[in-house]
C-alpha cells in the first residue's frame, strides 16, 4: 500500500466512498500474502513487547521486522516468508498477533485494510483494494458501517497537511476544484445512455479539452460546463482511431507486464549477485512477454499462445455496461488512487489517461485467465480476477522500471497520444459498440 495513504489524522469524519462498494472480511487471509506492510511510529517497538513464549514456538525469537526502500527512503516492514506470506499469518489463515494479544495490537495498516486514505480538502477520501476478495466479490455490508472504526483508528495516525493538487506539471489547482474535475469524470462512466468505452472516451476528451488556461477563471467553469454537457452527445461523432503503432504497443505491454507481475516477495531485501539475478530474470521474461512469445501472469509463464488469448469472446469486459468494472473505475477515482504513482501525485492530464489504461488492460488479463482455463469467452470470474491483478499494483510501478527507450517515448504517447482507445481497438477490433444500449 503507497505510504501517501497511511496515517492521516481524522481531524474531520466527512468520508468520501463509493456507496455500491461492500465489505465484510472473510478471513481469507489473501491480504496478508502480498504486499508489504510498512510500519508506522512506534509500531516497531510494540511488536518487539510481544511474547509467543507457550503461544507460537515457530514466532519466538523470530526478527520481525526488516529494512528496505520505499522511494527515496529507507523503511521498516513486517517480515514475509519466502512464498510471500507474513511471518504472523497461521496455517488457519488467521492472524497470530490478532489470535493471542487482539486486534489492536497489530500494525495499522493491516488495521485499515482493504481502505486507505487520502486528503482531499475538506474531506478524506477512501480507496478500497478490489485485490480484498469481499471487495472484488461485491459481498458484505454497506460502506457507511465502518465510518465508527475508521475515526477511530486514523486518530492514531500522524496529522498529515494536504499536498498541493496538479492540472498539469506548470499549473495548480485546489482540492475542491479537484473534486468538481473528478465529478465530471464520474458523471461521464454512470451514464447508461454511453457504451462503456464511450463513457471512457468521454473522460479522456474531457481531460485534454477541459485543461487548457487557467482552471480557477469563470470562463474555465463554464467551458467545463459546456464540455460536461455536449460530449456525451457528441462523442460518437469523434473519430477512434484503428489500433496501435509500433511505439504504443511496446509502451503497453512492457506497461501490462509490469501491473501483472510484480517483483516477487523479498526482492526489495536482495543486492549483488541476487539481485542482478532477478533484474535478468525479469528482463528476459519483459521481452518474451512484449515480444508476444510468451504470456506472464504473477510471475508464472501460461500454457498458452497469444492467438489462442485473442481468440476469447471479451465481452464481458466490453459490454454495453460492465457493472464490476464500472465499480471498479468509479472506486479508484472517488479514492484518489488513480492520481497516486510511486508515493507522488499525478497531474490530472497524466493520471486519467494512465489509470484509463486500467480499461484495455483488464480486456488482455481476462482473456488470458479465461485462455488458461481453456474457455472460449472470459467470464465475470476472470474480470474479477483481472481487477484482483491490476489494483495490486495501481500506483506501485516506477517508470525506472522501463527500458531506457521504452521510459525516453512515456510521458509524449501516455498525454499526447490516443493510447487508451488505440488499445482497446486493437484488442477488440471496436469499429462499432460490441453491445448496443
Amino acid at each position: 500500500m503507497n505510504e501517501r495513504y497511511a496515517g492521516i489524522h481524522a481531524v474531520t469524519t466527512r468520508f468520501e466512498y463509493p456507496e455500491d462498494v461492500l465489505f465484510t472480511c472473510t478471513r481469507c487471509g489473501d491480504c496478508c500474502r502480498s504486499g508489504n506492510v510498512l510500519l508506522g511510529p512506534g509500531e516497531e517497538e510494540r511488536l518487539r513487547t510481544l511474547d509467543w513464549r507457550g503461544r507460537e514456538a515457530d514466532l519466538e525469537g523470530v526478527p520481525a521486522v526488516v529494512s528496505t526502500t520505499a522511494g527515496d527512503r529507507r523503511v521498516r516492514r513486517l517480515a514475509r516468508r519466502e512464498d510471500g506470506a507474513c511471518i504472523y499469518l497461521g496455517a488457519d489463515q488467521l492472524c497470530q498477533i490478532h489470535r493471542h494479544f487482539g486486534g489492536d495490537a497489530k500494525p495499522l495498516m493491516c488495521r485499515l485494510y482493504p481502505f486507505a486514505f487520502y486528503r482531499l480538502a475538506e474531506r478524506l477520501a477512501v480507496d478500497c483494494s478490489f485485490s480484498c476478495r469481499s471487495i472484488s466479490e461485491g459481498s458484505g455490508a454497506s460502506l457507511a458501517e465502518r465510518v465508527p472504526e475508521w475515526t477511530a483508528l486514523l486518530g492514531e495516525g500522524t496529522a498529515h497537511e494536504e499536498t498541493p493538487h496538479r492540472l498539469t506539471r506548470q499549473r495548480t489547482l485546489s482540492g475542491e476544484l479537484l473534486w468538481e474535475f473528478e465529478h465530471y469524470l464520474l458523471g461521464f462512466l454512470a451514464d447508461q445512455s454511453l457504451s462503456l468505452f464511450d463513457r471512457v472516451r468521454c473522460c479522456l476528451q474531457f481531460v485534454r479539452l477541459a485543461t487548457t488556461g487557467d482552471p480557477v477563471t469563470p470562463s474555465a467553469a463554464k467551458l467545463r460546463e459546456a464540455i460536461g454537457a455536449g460530449l456525451p452527445r457528441q462523442i460518437a461523432g469523434i473519430p477512434r482511431g484503428s489500433g496501435m503503432d509500433r511505439t504504443q504497443r511496446l509502451i503497453f505491454y512492457h506497461w501490462l507486464f509490469l501491473a501483472l507481475n510484480p517483483s516477487p516477495a523479498n526482492t526489495d531485501l536482495l543486492s549483488g549477485p541476487g539481485l542482478r539475478k532477478e533484474d535478468q530474470r525479469r528482463l528476459a521474461a519483459a521481452q518474451r512477454f512484449v515480444s508476444q512469445q510468451g504470456a506472464w501472469i504473477d510471475n508464472r509463464e501460461l500454457p498458452v499462445t497469444w492467438r489462442q488469448i485473442a481468440a476469447v469472446d471479451a465481452a464481458v469486459v466490453t459490454a454495453h455496461s460492465s457493472s464490476l468494472l464500472e465499480r471498479y473505475l468509479a472506486a479508484k477515482i472517488i479514492g484518489q488512487r488513480f492520481l497516486v504513482a510511486y508515493n507522488e501525485e499525478l497531474p490530472l492530464v497524466e493520471a486519467v489517461p494512465l489509470f484509463l489504461l486500467s480499461y484495455p488492460m483488464a480486456i488482455w488479463t481476462a482473456r488470458a485467465l479465461a485462455a488458461e482455463r481453456g474457455a472460449a469467452a472470459a467470464a465475470e470470474r476472470d474480470l474479477r480476477q483481472a481487477l484482483v491483478l491490476l489494483d495490486r499494483t495501481l500506483g506501485q510501478i516506477s517508470l525506472a522500471s522501463l527500458p531506457a527507450k521504452v521510459k525516453k517515448a512515456w510521458h509524449f504517447v501516455v498525454e499526447e497520444t490516443d493510447l487508451v482507445v488505440e488499445t482497446t481497438n486493437e484488442l477488440v477490433g471496436l469499429d462499432a459498440d460490441p453491445a448496443e444500449p
